[in-house]
């Protein structure tokens, strides 16, 4: 009865004005669909790693960059990538990774910036919320496109143990420049990079958020062998990418090259000493050379 009813009320009306009154009834029935976020793979949060436990990983086959004071050091093997997490910053010292081929896919960068489950509950987790209106980007260490072979990889890299306040100048500039010229080396026939990458900070940082200290450049260090080969195959030889990049207004009219520098000035900036399980006498000539881009 009642349907009988609203076709009454419908006779008689303009075609145009009916069809507008049915799209209407069909619109209000539609199911509306939202996209569904990729799921973020699980990480176990079984802690702090150790000097130990990182002996024979991958990722840190040159050696693990260490300073004078191991109390700000807590070590995380996020599986893909090693990193030193400073709780007096609130922030990754390093970062280090393997990168070869075999890390570059066609994977969707993930997005999925989330606290790190491994950092002891001791320690403050950072999350997106400290970057809010701060005016900096939150700048990758070991870069989401670095590792697009899988998502499960993809994802770790948006932890915020991976991350630091970087001007969005630097982040989409020169550092995403430098960022690209790592996986052309990498996508070379045959070649294998050991990269590390962090800030360099004043002795009392400008911060964000939850204390979050604001580095006021950031380095890496990119060691560029032939596959298989490990710290026993380092030679005088080897090519070596030392950069740093000031975290300043400005820096996005620069060029990544120009901020070629040595492992030894890195080491004086930073205090950390990297390369250690290579020979100390090929650390010396390797160390001291600039501007090995090529």
């Amino acid at each position: 009865m009642a349907a009988r009813r609203r076709r009454a009320k419908l006779d008689g009306l303009p075609t145009i004005v009916v069809l507008a009154a049915i799209a209407v009834l069909l619109r209000g029935c539609a199911v509306r669909s939202t996209p569904i976020p990729a799921p973020v793979p699980p990480v176990e949060p079984h802690g702090p790693s150790t000097t130990d436990s990182l002996a024979g990983n991958r990722q840190v086959a040159l050696g693990i960059p260490t300073d004078d004071d191991p109390s700000d050091d807590v070590l995380l093997d996020e599986g893909v990538y090693v990193v030193s997490y400073n709780p007096r910053r609130n922030e990754p010292n390093w970062a280090a990774w393997q990168l070869d081929a075999s890390y570059l896919g066609r994977v969707r960068r993930h997005d999925a910036f989330r606290p790190d489950p491994r950092l002891p509950p001791s320690v403050y987790h950072v999350t997106s919320r400290d970057y809010l209106n701060s005016g900096f980007d939150r700048g990758h260490l070991c870069p989401s496109a670095d590792r697009t072979s899988d998502p499960a990889s993809n994802s770790l890299t948006f932890l915020m143990t991976n991350i630091e306040p970087q001007l969005h100048e630097l982040n989409a500039g020169p550092w995403e420049k430098l960022e690209q010229y790592e996986r052309e080396l990498a996508e070379r026939p045959g070649v294998e990079l050991y990269v590390v990458a962090g800030g360099i900070f004043d002795a009392e940082p400008p911060s964000i958020g939850h204390h979050v200290a604001v580095p006021r450049a950031n380095f890496k260090i990119i060691a560029v062998l032939r596959a298989g080969q490990m710290a026993k195959d380092v030679t005088g030889d080897t090519q070596v990418v030392a950069v740093v990049l000031p975290n300043e207004p400005g820096v996005g009219r620069r060029a990544w090259t120009d901020g070629e520098t040595s492992v030894d000035a890195i080491e004086r900036a930073t205090g950390y000493d990297f390369f250690r399980n290579v020979d100390p006498r090929v650390q010396a000539v390797l160390e001291s050379r600039v501007g090995d881009a090529r």
